[in-house]
């Protein structure tokens, strides 16, 4: 009987807990940490985001940097710090789902380390070619490949990437072949894109842009569900004949699994106000991204979707990463 009255006193103090947890978070500075280093996509997302937040929650938002290991230092940093609210995770595809699905050994599976709060923004991802390539649509693309194959590299900016994972879908949708150069970051394979040392690559819209409108770079299609309002003369990947090669890069926030439900749904309440602010937009949309937040249940069915996708490309592929 005294167990019994301990168990229901103990799970009455849990209930009353919970929502006590939500009314008194933050009692300290909150820590955004970011799997890249600063001046990257995901960093200056995160940046948009700590200002757009300002003082909401009566405490400070600190951005901090932990590169390393495709991103995976910064997560498995967070998944093992208290689930208080106070340490969260600015995660996107690769160090989220793409990472950990293709190593032999992760540190984490993302719906076991951390509890989705919210979507924070979705960047455009184009299709591109060296200038001097003659190709001037996907279309094009695919026959010269098929003409030659094996000849066409493709540049990726990591193992694991999205942009990696792209390149292995278009692959598998249309039965070409090419050499992959992975490479540590966007910028090399940019340059050497530039520099003709590759033919082919998969890029985001705020690393490519500028070459783009300069002639150094050709866009063949964005690969997303519509065109870019910078670039509104190059189709869609499903307007240029391939619909199932599609892919976003998303940006999210996490915070650690066990962190109290009231903490995550403030938090997400938080950063979706945010990021409706006309400036956070404005600022999210001149690095190509658009800023999209959601409820915590929203953004977990998302990532479930992605990865279900994601994975069946991983196996299609054989996509492995050594540790």
């Amino acid at each position: 009987m005294r167990s019994r009255h301990w168990l229901l006193g103990s799970l009455l103090c849990a209930v009353l807990a919970a929502p006590a947890a939500g009314q008194t978070f933050p009692t300290k500075p909150i820590t955004l940490v970011g799997p890249y280093a600063a001046g990257g996509n995901v960093d200056i997302s995160m940046r948009i985001l700590q200002a757009g937040i300002g003082n909401a929650l009566g405490q400070p938002i600190i951005v901090e940097n932990r590169p390393g290991a495709g991103g995976t230092i910064a997560g498995d940093y967070v998944a093992r710090s208290a689930p208080d609210g106070h340490t969260l995770f600015v995660g996107s595809n690769g160090p989220i789902m793409l990472g950990p699905m293709t190593m032999p050994k992760p540190p984490y599976q993302w719906d076991q380390a951390f509890a989705p709060v919210s979507s924070l923004a979705f960047a455009t991802n184009m299709l591109l070619v060296r200038p001097t390539l003659p190709v001037t649509t996907v279309a094009e693309l695919v026959d010269y490949a098929r003409r030659n194959p094996g000849k066409l590299t493709l540049a990726t900016s990591s193992i694991a990437s999205i942009n990696h994972f792209l390149g292995e879908l278009l692959k598998l949708k249309t039965g070409i072949a090419w050499t992959e150069v992975h490479y540590r970051g966007n910028a090399p394979a940019i340059n050497d894109l530039i520099a003709g040392h590759v033919d082919v690559g998969f890029q985001q819209l705020t690393d490519s842009l500028a070459h783009i409108e300069a002639g150094r770079l050709r866009a063949l299609a964005v690969l997303g569900p519509k065109r870019s309002a910078a670039l509104p003369d190059v189709p869609t990947i499903a307007e240029a004949g391939f619909p199932d090669v599609q892919g976003v890069t998303f940006n999210g926030v996490f915070a650690p699994k066990a962190t109290p439900q009231a903490i995550v749904d403030k938090l997400s309440v938080a950063i979706r106000t945010a990021l409706g602010k006309p400036e956070v937009i404005d600022k999210l949309a001149a690095l190509g991204s658009e800023a999209r937040g959601s409820t915590p249940q929203e953004f977990a069915a998302f990532l479930h979707n992605e990865s279900r996708k994601w994975a069946d490309v991983m196996q299609q592929a054989n996509i492995k990463v050594k540790q």
